[in-house]
């Protein structure tokens, strides 16, 4: 008995183990949330997480630090939260009857892998040198990829690509823009809120001029849920910081947003000077993206609200998530654009999934980080109240579930999960006597 627990701990305290712990967890967070924008597809995304995670979660701090008692009433709130909406599917006729077992099992997987996220940035969010470096990771990593797509997509590719909306060239070959953009916004925020605090001349130059790229490759996507939660993001940062430190990220969403609203006769340039020339197409008339914005109307999605709330059965329960998709698709006309695949909004999703009771418990949760978040930033630390208010408002109008990262469009984790984990662990160590932190990362 003494031997082995002597093995033990020195195979504990081995310099792998020691590195392992310390670095595996920053390392799968970081890796995640810049797979985002540079992982070919959800194969090498998830799958990083998977691997490293798992690692970095057998060798961090033992596991006897993961029976602690919960230092926030959140905890528990959050544990409530998943456990309902899991039970709660695992209860559906889908489920009991075995109709959708690929569903189910990608539904397991996905909300696993929520659990390990969860656990894993609470570490990470506790030591702000660790958190600073998976920021400037997501943001090099997504600033990266805009470039390249940018360039690629307006100015290699031939024909009519200089006026259709941007997409993320390195990831599943041209990411869907909505999801390109939300990526790309939030990496962008978090960038202007890490730069305020950025130590050097070329650290602060590089965070704004990358910025500046992200929010204008977010613009050009095209879509109007990207602009709202970017108006969410900038509005909430402006709102804790004032106007003399909120001023200068307010004027980046302005003049981002005049250069691509008044790009349209650039962008019809471009489309001639780059078409075939043994091809003549007749001069192409100028629309204007904002003409070309409100011709998309709703894009189908009263329709596809109308749909969920009349599948609901029982308002308390919901429907739960697996396998249920037969019952509101039906309701709705042949899809040619693909938009009917899911609700299209994370929150009516959590009500049509796990009724009132599951939507409580959400907005409980949601209370508590948004709380957290806020006396963060009275702290100095604002980025989390701005990444907050990007997050709800990007999931406002888009969005599978809360429930997974293994969604279709996979982005619930970076917008929602981060910021709300992130706000409540830092909330809670703050709370309990632990140093709180400038975005510099100077001691208050």
């Amino acid at each position: 008995m003494n031997t082995s627990a002597a093995t033990l701990s020195s195979t504990w305290s081995h310099p792998a183990a020691s590195a392992a712990r310390v670095l595996g967890p920053p390392a799968a967070i970081a890796g995640y949330l810049a797979g985002f924008s540079v992982l070919p597809n959800d194969w090498w995304h998830l799958g990083w997480l998977t691997v490293v995670g798992v690692v970095a979660l057998v060798f961090m701090d033992g596991p006897s630090q993961w029976l602690r008692r919960p230092a926030t009433a959140a905890v528990p709130l959050l544990v409530a939260y998943l456990l309902w909406m899991t039970l709660r599917s695992c209860c559906s006729d889908a489920f009991v009857f075995g109709h959708a077992p690929g569903e189910t099992l990608r539904g397991f997987y996905g909300t696993s892998l929520l659990v390990l996220l969860c656990v894993l940035l609470w570490k990470v969010a506790r030591d702000t040198r660790m958190l600073r470096f998976v920021g400037w990771t997501t943001g090099l990593a997504a600033a990266f990829a805009a470039l390249v797509s940018m360039a690629v997509w307006y100015l290699v590719l031939p024909g009519p690509m200089a006026g259709e909306r941007l997409q993320n060239l390195l990831v599943h070959r041209g990411l869907n823009p909505i999801c390109t953009g939300l990526i790309f916004g939030f990496s962008g925020v978090w960038l202007l809120a890490l730069t305020e605090g950025a130590r050097g001349t070329l650290a602060r130059r590089l965070g704004w001029t990358l910025a500046i790229v992200l929010h204008l490759a977010a613009f050009f996507t095209g879509s109007r849920g990207v602009m709202l939660a970017l108006s969410c993001g900038h509005g909430a940062l402006l709102l804790a910081r004032g106007w003399r430190r909120g001023l200068p990220g307010a004027m980046v969403l302005a003049a981002t947003a005049l250069v691509y609203f008044g790009s349209a006769p650039l962008m019809a340039k471009i489309v001639t000077w780059s078409a075939d020339p043994a091809m003549v197409p007749p001069p192409p008339g100028i629309t204007h993206h904002w003409q070309k914005a409100m011709e998309r109307g709703d894009n189908g999605r009263l329709d596809i609200y109308r749909a969920g709330w009349n599948a609901i059965d029982n308002a308390w329960l919901g429907t739960g998530q697996w396998g249920v998709c037969d019952v509101w698709q039906c309701d709705l006309q042949p899809d040619p654009c693909g938009m009917m695949k899911h609700l299209h909004s994370a929150f009516f999703a959590t009500f049509v999934h796990g009724g009132i009771i599951g939507a409580a418990l959400l907005l409980a949760l949601l209370g508590y980080a948004a709380r957290s978040a806020w006396r963060l930033s009275r702290q100095g630390d604002a980025a989390w109240v701005a990444l907050l208010a990007f997050g709800c408002g990007g999931l406002l109008f888009d969005g599978e579930s809360l429930m997974s990262l293994a969604t279709a469009p996979r982005f619930e984790g970076l917008l929602f999960w981060v910021p709300v984990v992130v706000a409540l662990a830092r909330g809670a160590h703050a709370a309990s006597g632990g140093n709180s932190y400038l975005p510099g990362g100077t001691r208050v």
